[in-house]
């Protein structure tokens, strides 16, 4: 007999040597074959009673040496609260089942998972790479980029996603994005980076004029009014994220 035959998963399958927060590839394996240790257990009980009986705290700290694996339960520990179904199984429930000799900890993680959330996972200074780090808003430029990644918008241009989100709340977004398909001849989101064509902008016009029944010219500059108006801050951005939130579920 050979070794590969005495071990249940595929030896020779592709394992990565460093947790990355964008790799969402393998969601199913990781959390399936993420160990709990005892250390472990011990210091997610506490923040899985905290998250269900919230009393005001905002934040978690996750501290430890280089290599300990600070990055990859952050990642695991982002897929059990959204209880996001991969390969047929809810990462949630399937870590639940990993946990033994604590009842108390297993009937905490299930019942983190039951309430609504949604996790955006990034590496803020991969991120970063969008501004220059000597900018002061460059953390906050990022957290405005993955919020608008995140809701399907182009976060990269801020305007552009605020254009597309002002058009969601009046549930336009998704007749713009297909009348604009068919004047201009190419999807949306693949034109979007190229907002500053005299001809997209154009095309954004008219498709708008269409929607709203007003004349085209009144839209003709509407990314730069936007672009113009708009000023950053921690206030807007978390009256956007509030926003958001109000749209979901009670208890989101």
């Amino acid at each position: 007999m050979k070794i590969k035959e005495f071990v249940e998963k595929d030896i020779n399958r592709n394992i990565e040597t460093v947790i990355k927060a964008d790799d969402r590839d393998n969601i199913s394996t990781e959390v399936a074959e993420y160990v709990i240790t005892k250390e472990i257990a011990k210091k997610i009980r506490d923040l899985f009673s905290s998250y269900n009986n919230y009393g005001g705290a905002n934040g978690v700290w996750i501290s430890g040496f280089f290599g300990s694996g600070k990055s990859h339960l952050l990642k695991i520990i982002s897929y059990v609260l959204e209880n996001k179904e991969y390969n047929g199984l809810k990462s949630g429930e399937v870590f639940a089942e990993k946990i033994e000799g604590d009842e108390m900890l297993k009937a905490d993680v299930l019942s983190a998972t039951r309430i609504p959330s949604e996790s955006i996972l990034f590496n803020i200074d991969q991120q970063a790479q969008i501004t220059s780090k000597s900018n002061p808003n460059a953390i906050l430029s990022v957290f405005y980029k993955v919020f608008y990644d995140h809701l399907g918008y182009y976060g990269f241009q801020p305007h552009v996603a605020e254009f597309e989100m002002w058009l969601d709340k009046q549930d336009k977004y998704p007749i713009f994005k297909s009348k604009f398909e068919t004047k201009h001849g190419a999807l949306w989101e693949t034109v979007r980076n190229d907002y500053f064509d005299p001809l997209v902008t154009s095309n954004i016009a008219e498709v708008l004029s269409e929607i709203f029944g007003v004349d085209s010219s009144k839209y003709e500059d509407i990314l730069d009014s936007i672009e113009d108006k708009h000023k950053a801050s921690i206030e807007d951005f978390c009256q956007r994220v509030n926003d958001y939130i109000k749209m979901k579920p009670k208890g989101f």
